[in-house]
């Protein structure tokens, strides 16, 4: 097993800048030694930054570069199929950002290419490392609601600027960007996965996604529901889960979880816990080191592919009820 894992990052923008390769700075079996982007500043300004040696103009150069071993995606939505693939092709190991492509075609085209290729394709799905949410999942899994009956789930923004405020179509609009962690979320904690879907879409004149509210029933019996929006004045992110012997609930903006039941003694009465250490770019740094130790050691995704194409289709069915107004079966 090597030692170290050389990487490359296709994609300079806020994201890789601010949250993932500080992340991946801070491992020390990680090195950075190629970075593109088509914005030439903007790579060498990451380059600068995190000491890395060689820029490309063009994501082909970097993935074609013998010295790089996995490789970082993070570009806009609409890119992030083609780019993969190429990456994959190479027999490179992969980190790709939600939600991995536009739809679950292309979702599916990745996860068989992963496949056939055996390297470690992980999803971007940063909201897994969040140490609230963490222990939200940890205390389902020692039961603490009993059986799950019912799931709320918000997630929402400021209208969204730049490339996310093109059309659904091109990969814009609050769905993808952040209904995709939230149905991830759900899915991740619970266990489950979609039997069938409804939703209800509000367009503005763009083809552009603005406000969303769906309901999946589970396959095992639950129901959940969701809502996105970027047309709210604060940001909000909530899990709230609801079942036969308590409830729990994560409020990611002030690192919250609340907690009552009756089957661990210490939550028999209501109890508001505070797991701070939630920054972004925090939970994109456990979110690095976990990638880089599974394409160390050549073992299974921390978040495999196949888990962003549920979320993708998912999200299809969602735009597909909203077209028919009926439920759509999974």
């Amino acid at each position: 097993m090597p030692d170290i894992l050389r990487i490359g990052l296709i994609g300079c923008g806020n994201q890789t800048r601010a949250n993932l390769a500080p992340g991946l700075a801070r491992i020390p079996s990680a090195r950075l030694v190629a970075c593109a982007d088509m914005d030439a500043g903007r790579a060498r300004q990451v380059a600068d930054e995190c000491r890395i040696e060689k820029v490309y103009s063009s994501a082909g150069e970097l993935i074609q570069d013998k010295e790089v071993d996995a490789v970082i995606v993070a570009v806009p939505h609409r890119h992030l199929k083609s780019v993969a693939l190429s990456v994959l092709d190479a027999g490179k190991h992969l980190f790709i950002e939600k939600p991995m492509g536009l739809n679950a075609t292309e979702g599916a085209e990745v996860v068989e290419a992963a496949q056939r290729r055996g390297v470690v394709a992980m999803v971007g799905y940063c909201m897994r490392y969040s140490l609230s949410r963490m222990f939200v999942k940890s205390l389902l899994d020692r039961g603490v609601v009993g059986d799950i009956a019912f799931i709320a789930a918000g997630k929402g923004s400021a209208p969204l600027g730049g490339w996310l405020a093109a059309p659904y179509a091109e990969g814009g609009g609050e769905l993808l960007f952040l209904g995709s962690h939230l149905t991830d979320q759900v899915l991740w904690m619970t266990g489950d996965d979609a039997g069938a879907v409804s939703g209800a879409v509000r367009w503005n004149a763009g083809g552009t996604d603005e406000t969303s509210a769906y309901t999946v029933r589970l396959r095992r019996g639950a129901v959940a529901t969701f809502s996105v929006s970027q047309a709210v004045h604060t940001s909000y992110d909530y899990v709230d889960i609801f079942g036969t012997k308590g409830h729990v609930r994560g409020d990611w903006y002030g690192d919250l979880v609340t907690v009552q039941s009756q089957v661990i003694p210490e939550y028999a009465h209501p109890t508001v816990i505070r797991v701070p250490g939630d920054s972004l770019r925090e939970m994109c740094g456990r979110e690095m080191a976990a990638f880089v130790g599974a394409a160390l050691s050549a073992g299974p995704s921390p978040i495999p592919a196949v888990d962003g194409l549920r979320v993708l289709r998912i999200l299809d069915a969602v735009v597909a009820s909203d077209r028919s107004g009926n439920w759509v079966k999974m």
